[in-house]
């Protein structure tokens, strides 16, 4: 993934926060499992955009937590700091059996 290129411009302390990683159309928003905020992902599922609801200027920690994405920002004395982190996709129980034919 490239690096990403972080909008952030508060009013008053706190605004919302994104971080970029195309400069190409973004698509529908999809909000966050965990965390406040949305995504935007290619068809393919990749990680485009990211766009944090309230991020305090001079100091917050938050994460968002999507189906296959983590993304984490780190605001420590003004300066932004982010990671991204892609979840292993787990496999239910069903997925993992193996049916075996019975001998006739």
């Amino acid at each position: 993934m490239k690096k990403g290129i972080v909008f952030f411009h508060p009013i008053e302390g706190s605004g919302s926060l994104t971080i970029s990683w195309t400069s190409g159309p973004k698509g529908d928003a999809v909000e966050a499992k965990k965390g406040a905020g949305v995504g935007f992902f290619s068809d393919s599922g990749a990680l485009l955009c990211v766009i944090f609801d309230e991020i305090q200027e001079s100091q917050d920690q938050q994460s968002l937590e999507f189906n296959h994405y983590r993304v984490e920002l780190i605001v420590k004395n003004g300066k932004i700091t982010h990671s991204v982190t892609k979840n292993k996709i787990k496999s239910s129980a069903r997925n993992k059996r193996i049916k075996r034919k019975q001998p006739v």
